[in-house]
């Protein structure tokens, strides 16, 4: 069976050419990974799912539903699974105002536990939120307990707009506007 002789020269052109294309896509790759991370700069490529403002809903409807069964959770406002739980709070009678937005999970939380309103003492306490841990579902994680206003938790800011919606800015404080503001 006649065998094809290639020139040494060919075979040389061949492995260059390879040694090249292999150079030029490890600089692309190192290109493109050195653009999303913002070349050490800190403006890096942020990739951001969900909306930075929740609509709870109609702020009427809210404050009847908060009076008559304390407040409302919000398991999941961020659209990104399970990160960004929130209880919202209401005080007094005009829905307009004394509105109170902050999150369910206490800062340092052990895994699983959330913040669970206890009607009874009129108090948040840390609960866990299935068995896990060593813990039963509903099971105490820490000693701890956080007033009805939520006020030493991190308060999201709020609006109530012209169709009577209430809004939660969920914008980290440094992206937020001057013009978004808690009235409460």
């Amino acid at each position: 069976m006649p065998v094809e002789r290639r020139s040494s020269s060919n075979q040389i052109v061949s492995v260059v050419v390879g040694v090249v294309a292999v150079v030029l896509t490890g600089l692309a790759a190192w290109g493109l990974i050195t653009l999303a991370s913002g070349n050490g700069s800190g403006k890096g490529v942020s990739v951001r799912l969900g909306d930075d403002v929740f609509n709870a809903g109609q702020s009427a409807r809210l404050s009847k539903q908060i009076a008559s069964d304390g407040p409302v959770l919000f398991s999941d406002v961020s659209g990104r699974g399970q990160r960004k739980p929130i209880y919202v709070n209401h005080f007094g009678t005009d829905s307009g105002i004394r509105w109170v937005a902050f999150p369910a999970v206490a800062p340092g939380a052990p895994t699983g536990c959330y913040l669970a309103w206890s009607a009874k003492r009129n108090l948040f306490e840390e609960r866990q939120l299935a068995a896990a841990a060593g813990r039963e579902q509903g099971e105490l994680c820490r000693k701890l307990t956080f007033a009805a206003n939520g006020e030493t938790l991190e308060q999201y800011p709020w609006r109530v707009d012209t169709g009577g919606n209430l809004l939660v800015d969920l914008r980290p404080e440094d992206r937020r506007t001057s013009s978004t503001t808690a009235a409460n």
